[in-house]
């Protein structure tokens, strides 16, 4: 398992899934964005990988960071991203975020982490086998 920690999260990879946990009492600005970018791209070295996302009760991202986040570049190797939330507010911006803003990959919120690993493996999976065949 591959670790690194930044400011705002704690990042593994098993070689599958991607897991970003976010620490509690945060604001994401944009250098964050860009940190946790760089931490990710030494992480997987350009392979493949489904995202976990798990937030805090009390964390959130600026306007300009989550524009800064949202872009081919950064989802290039990601097959599909799962966001556990955990608080009304996180909810309500996750829920604005998967509408209205341009999806890379395949996005979604869940409010547990077993749920939301069951749906990345979905995706895994047909990736594989498409990769496959």
């Amino acid at each position: 398992m591959l670790e690194a920690t930044t400011r705002t999260a704690s990042i593994r990879y098993d070689g599958k899934v991607l897991t970003t946990e976010l620490f509690d009492d945060v604001v994401i600005e944009i250098e964050d964005a860009k940190e946790n970018y760089r931490m990710v791209m030494d992480i997987i070295r350009e392979r493949k990988f489904v995202s976990l996302v798990i937030t805090s009760p009390h964390n959130s991202i600026t306007r300009e960071a989550r524009e800064s986040a949202n872009t081919a570049e950064n989802y290039k190797y990601c097959i599909a991203q799962a966001i556990v939330v955990k608080s009304l507010a996180t909810r309500v911006l996750g829920n604005f975020f998967v509408r209205f803003a341009k999806q890379h990959c395949p996005h979604r919120l869940f409010q547990s982490r077993e749920d939301a690993l069951e749906w990345l493996n979905v995706h895994w999976d047909a990736a594989m086998k498409t990769n496959a065949a």
